[in-house]
């Protein structure tokens, strides 16, 4: 590529992204040819983890990122703090998120596939909504990396808030869906006629998908500290359409979560499945969908 032609952000985003869609295509191969998809999870994490460290140590720069003399592998430009946090909480993220629905699929699979993993075609299109996925999710941790690190300021107090929403964000997420698997064995075969409504659960209908959309606007928050410098920068670091483009990904997340994919095809399969249980009624009535609220429910 010709720096002149591109910036600096999209001369690091275009390979980081073809990583993401090749993982994609790769996982179909394989799970479209199995008829399986045990696997599609655990390829969305992957993506993250593998795009959050190409886009942080470029490895096809070998001029400016690696170089081997003899049998030591020294790291000729260094990275911001910036970057080290925003990649190792999206890394932290993934691994975690990756390893439990990928277990929960070994146990349980994934009604979402069971009527499209027979039909190629159709499988595929999952794949590739996966790969939009990952690639709107973390852009801004994508863009931040792809700053070089003297263009960074230094941390200040939007990073701090924006970490520490990443933080809170993440420690809900992880102790709802504790508070779930402990409850889910707990009531063992009873499942299908009960629900949680304990712990988090109290406080909202899906605190593990509260947690997630606010662990992404912090990461926004956090990450979008250097695209202003960036942008003031004379050289051809970032276009001003990328940064605009990077707001979307807490929206993005916020909007798939509560309006596609996440809470309606869950509120629609509890309606359903206890259908004839009032406690459950009352508490849907009583209790926040998203936000977390404390509620005044009813105890009669």
């Amino acid at each position: 590529m010709n720096p002149s032609y591109f910036s600096t952000v999209g001369m690091v985003l275009a390979p980081t992204l073809l990583a993401d869609f090749g993982i994609q295509v790769t996982g179909w191969s394989i799970s479209s040819f199995l008829q399986t998809e045990k696997f599609y999870d655990l390829a969305g994490s992957t993506s993250f983890i593998l795009c959050t460290f190409l886009s942080l140590y470029k490895p096809w720069d070998a001029n400016s990122i690696w170089a081997a003399d003899d049998k030591t592998v020294t790291v000729l430009r260094a990275v911001h703090p910036r970057q080290l946090i925003a990649s190792g909480t999206t890394v932290a993220w993934a691994a975690y998120l990756g390893s439990f629905l990928f277990s929960r699929a070994l146990k349980h699979g994934d009604k979402r596939f069971d009527n499209v993993k027979r039909f190629p075609g159709r499988f595929l299109i999952y794949w590739l909504v996966q790969g939009i996925w990952v690639a709107l999710t973390a852009l801004p941790v994508y863009m931040t990396n792809s700053i070089p690190r003297s263009v960074h300021p230094d941390l200040g107090l939007q990073d701090y808030i924006g970490f520490a929403l990443w933080v809170s964000g993440f420690a809900f997420e992880v102790v709802a869906n504790y508070q779930k698997q402990k409850w889910r064995k707990e009531v063992g075969r009873d499942y299908k006629r009960s629900f949680i409504s304990t712990g988090l659960w109290s406080l909202s209908r899906h605190p593990n998908y509260f947690g997630e959309c606010l662990l992404w606007f912090g990461s926004y928050l956090f990450c979008s500290s250097a695209f202003s410098a960036a942008l003031a920068s004379p050289a051809p670091i970032m276009l001003h359409w990328m940064s605009r483009l990077a707001v979307f990904s807490p929206i993005f997340v916020t909007f798939l979560i509560t309006r596609v994919s996440g809470i309606p095809l869950l509120e629609r399969e509890n309606d359903r499945r206890l259908k004839d249980v009032v406690a459950y009624w009352k508490y849907k009535k009583a209790t926040s969908m998203f936000v977390p609220t404390f509620s005044r429910r009813s105890t009669e």
